[in-house]
């Protein structure tokens, strides 16, 4: 055996040993990092669940909240437009109704979510629609109730407002909470 390929493989086991000694070392801190990060979700969980049920009581003291049995005959009876209030791609999500066609009102350009939350040139719309449809206070949206309403179900209806040429419409909202740089983060309050 060549000299040269012995301390080769000397090195490797080596590294080996090394590398298996910092893994060993390294389980208690991933433990410990898992026994922090589990409560802190929960608490995370929990406070946004408590924000979600306070804002559920204050629009149902202001007459701004229905069924999702309600939301849906008016969708499909008279139109209008569903607002669903993204604040991340997998939630929360809370969804509005207004039988104004948004489309038709908005001074400024309604475009997909993924890029609405990006900001720059689209906060003016999410402001806008904040200001005069989903804020707590001076809205004019009304909250559905979608607990307990299956995914499908939301899905279904949703897929029926696709189509342009249908008068109720659906279209996805960045939150002015998520946008970059804070902005926005004044309205967060009165929601």
């Amino acid at each position: 055996m060549m000299p040269e390929t012995e301390d080769l493989r000397q090195q490797k086991q080596h590294t080996g040993m090394l590398a298996w000694i910092l893994g060993l070392v390294m389980v208690p801190f991933l433990f410990l990092g898992a026994c922090f990060a589990a409560p802190y979700l929960l608490v995370l969980r929990w406070r946004q669940q408590r924000r979600e049920d306070r804002l559920k009581a204050l629009m149902k003291s202001k007459g701004r909240f229905i069924s999702w049995a309600e939301f849906a005959r008016a969708m499909r009876e008279t139109g209008g437009t569903c607002i669903e209030e993204r604040f991340s791609a997998k939630g929360p999500v809370r969804i509005w109704w207004t039988p104004e066609n948004i489309a038709a009102e908005s001074p400024h350009e309604i475009i997909d979510w993924f890029t609405m939350r990006k900001g720059k040139q689209h906060v003016a719309f999410v402001r806008w629609c904040r200001e005069r449809y989903t804020a707590a206070e001076g809205g004019s949206a009304i909250l559905v109730e979608t607990w307990a309403v299956p995914k499908k179900e939301i899905y279904a209806l949703w897929a029926e407002c696709r189509p342009e040429s249908r008068k109720a419409r659906w279209i996805e909202v960045a939150p002015p909470e998520i946008l970059p740089n804070r902005q926005g983060r004044e309205a967060v309050h009165s929601s």
